[in-house]
Order: C-alpha cells, then structure tokens, then sequence
C-alpha cells in the first residue's frame, strides 16, 4: 500500500469507530431516559400530538407515553396507583392540587434548577409551585381567563368597546341588559351574581378577591406552612376588600338594583353567550376555539378581563398546570430529563403550537400580530395570578354558600365574607412539604 492509502485507510476506520462511539454514546443516553408514563386530564389527542413534536426535535424522548385520566377522579386514582406502586413516572398537577400532591412528589431542588432561573424563565403565577427547597413541578401549561364580548349586541346598545374598568361596566349593563316589564331577563350584560349556572363562578369570585388586594391564602416562605387571609383588611383600606368585591358580584344577581343582570332561571353562561343572549362572558383562553365552533356565526370580541380603576397592577385568574415527578416513579431519572425537554423553551414552544393560548415561559418570544386573539391571551397571561387552594371541592362549598347568603338576603356581605374566613381557617394552614 502507498502512503496515501495506508492514510487514507487509517483516517477511515478512525471516522467509522467516532461514529460507532457516537451512536453508542446516544443510545446509552437514550435507554437511561428509559419508558416515563405520564398521567393526566388534558386532551390526549393534543397531548400525543405534543409528544410526537417532541420526538422530532429529540429523539430520546421517544419512550413517553400518555394516560388520559378522568377530572372527576383524576386525584383518587392517582394516589391509589401510587400506594399500590403502580403509578405514573410524572403527573400534570394544576395549582389548586398543590396541597393534595406537595408530600407526594420529589421536589426538585435548586442545585438543578436554579430558583433565579425558574424566576426569569416562566411568568409569575408559576411561582406558585416554588418552595423554600425547590420547586414541586415544571410549569407547562398556562390558562388565562379573558373577556368574550358579543360586538352585535354592544353596536346595538350605542357601544363601540367593550369596558375597560369595573365601573364602566356598571354603567354599560343598564344598556346591555334586556327585560321586559315583569323584570324577566330577556337579554344579559354579565353572567355575575349567581353560582350554580355561571361558569368558573368560583374562578372569577377568587379573581375580583385578588383584584381588590385580597390574596386569599399565603405561604411562608422558610417553613412552607399555608395560612388563610382571607377577608382581613389590607392595611391602610378604609373597608374590606374582599366584602366589596364579593357586594359588587352579588349586586348583578339583586333585581332591585339598576344593573341586574343575571338570575338562576337562565342557562348555563357559556351556552348563554354562544346562543347570543350574553353580552360578556368570562371564560379561559382555552374556550376560544369551542365558542368559535358552537357558533360560526357569533361575531365576538376578546379582550382582557376588567380592572378596578386607579389600582396600580392588573390582575386576572390563571390556571396552572405543571409535571410533577411522584415520589413512587420508577425512573425518576429518566422522568426529571423528560420533565425538563417538555418544558424547555423547544417544549413549551411545541406545546404552544398544539395547545393554543399562551406560552408559561415569559422568554419565549411569540409572533401574535396576525391573531388579535392570541395577543390579549399573551397579554393576560402576563397579569395572571393564582392562589394555593387547601381543598378545592370544600372552597367551592365555602364560596357558594358565601354568595347565595348575599343573593338571599340573609347576610350583608361583610358578615358573609366573616362566616367564609372562618370556614376558610379550619383548611389552612397546612404544610406544602
């Protein structure tokens, strides 16, 4: 052999063992990630359209598989596989299942995400799931409520925009609303005032709450105990922020008041609003697309939930979503390395893209000039806020109680919010850890 060959030669078997180190390098990467199960309630269509994005971009992601679960039984079932050791590798947990699920997952510790990172990397409301040691999971969906207004129903009334401020509101009902001379409503303004047939009732109470200064429960920050707070005065009010909020939601449900609006007769707000009969409805980013497709004919509007005037920060409700690693996984490796792939700046961005609304991460840099929609989503996720509900079925009988005693006539609103604190201590503190 000449020179040239017995070079050529040796350059070739050196570039053909690089390769062949390489693939083994990749697939001993690829089989520590191993099989990771993830639990949860989302759409599966949706979600497996999320992983297969996943695995174009990253092969080693290929052996996640999903479970859709029932909402209703979704918590029952998932503690019980994890006390029979069967259960998930991760699990979708939303902010209000924190409490349920805080002893039950491994926290991840700062030394592998740094808290300054988490901070810089995803929008506030994702805070929530930060303790004093880490964080409980990786925030992965993120769901804002807006304001869908009907532009048919506003034009007809003299409107040209939908309110800005509360108070604008309360003037526009008496020109939105409809009733004939018996009081009976025949057209709405504002799905407010009632409970059982009003959407997310419990999500825009908690809303106008956190919008008025009061932030409902608190944790502290060294021991990660939860506390109510609950209808005490924010220093310096003059009166209880949390009775005016919960006054000023019951006030649309009282037929003797001007801008009465909504009763327990009428249907369901979000039907009420497709079927054209409700001129404002609050509901989630996520409800865009069903609206639009219950009724293609609807001429509608989104815009961001109203504020009170002259307060210095915006705030809307958000729901949350984030993986958590349970403590019973059987590859928590491998679930910590897929955890962290889908909820990366490529993994959010995928799930932008299948998911709709907004991205958690507030470093993703999102094009929404060509969808009006899509920019008051991006805009209210920024404003978005959440708190740490202790037992969401028992908040839920708190709240309701709470407003049908105001609807009644059997509490004025401060005693109302008295009696909800109270119930509202016996549920907290708890520990999150």
């Amino acid at each position: 052999m000449t020179t040239f060959q017995i070079v050529f030669t040796a350059m070739f078997v050196i570039f053909i063992g690089l390769g062949v180190l390489s693939f083994s390098l990749y697939s001993s990467n690829n089989s520590s990630i191993g099989n990771v199960v993830v639990w949860g309630t989302v759409d599966q269509d949706k979600m497996l359209s999320f992983i297969n994005s996943l695995n174009q971009q990253d092969r080693s992601s290929q052996g996640v598989s999903y479970v859709q679960k029932n909402e209703s039984t979704y918590p029952s079932e998932v503690i019980n596989a994890m006390a029979s050791g069967a259960g998930p590798d991760i699990i979708l947990i939303s902010q209000d299942q924190i409490g349920l699920f805080a002893d039950k997952v491994t926290t991840i510790p700062y030394n592998i995400v740094p808290q300054s990172s988490f901070v810089n990397s995803y929008v506030d409301e994702a805070r929530l799931f930060l303790t004093s040691q880490g964080t409980l999971a990786f925030p992965f969906l993120i769901d804002p409520m807006v304001m869908y207004w009907n532009r048919d129903i506003f034009q007809t009334a003299g409107l040209a925009q939908p309110p800005q401020y509360w108070n604008d509101l309360v003037t526009q009902a008496q020109k939105l609303s409809l009733l004939d001379p018996a009081r009976n409503i025949k057209r709405s303004a504002i799905a407010l005032g009632g409970w059982d047939n009003i959407d997310h009732a419990k999500e825009i109470l908690s809303m106008l709450f956190m919008q008025a200064g009061d932030m409902l429960v608190v944790r502290d920050n060294s021991t990660d105990l939860i506390k109510s707070v609950f209808g005490a005065n924010t220093q310096g009010a003059t009166e209880n922020p949390a009775a005016s909020a919960l006054q000023f939601y019951t006030e649309f449900g009282n037929p003797s008041k001007t801008d009465y609006s909504w009763n327990r007769s009428l249907p369901r707000s979000q039907e009420a609003f497709t079927s054209g009969t409700l001129a404002v409805y609050l509901g989630f980013a996520s409800e865009y697309a069903d609206i639009s497709k219950r009724n293609p004919n609807l001429r509608f509007g989104v815009a961001t939930v109203p504020q009170i005037q002259g307060n210095s920060s915006h705030v809307t409700y958000g729901t949350l979503t984030g993986l958590a690693v349970p403590r019973t996984s059987k590859n928590q490796q491998g679930a910590l390395v897929i955890a962290q792939k889908m909820t990366n700046q490529a993994g959010i961005g995928a799930a932008f893209s299948v998911f709709g609304g907004a991205p958690v991460r507030s470093d993703l840099s999102v094009d929404t000039t060509g969808n009006a929609a899509y920019a008051t989503f991006y805009q209210s996720v920024l404003i978005a806020r959440g708190w740490l509900d202790p037992n969401p079925s028992k908040t839920d009988d708190i709240f309701s109680t709470m407003v049908s005693d105001v609807v009644s006539n059997k509490s004025q609103a401060g005693s109302a919010v008295q009696d909800a604190a109270r119930a509202l201590q016996t549920l907290a503190p708890g520990t999150l850890q």
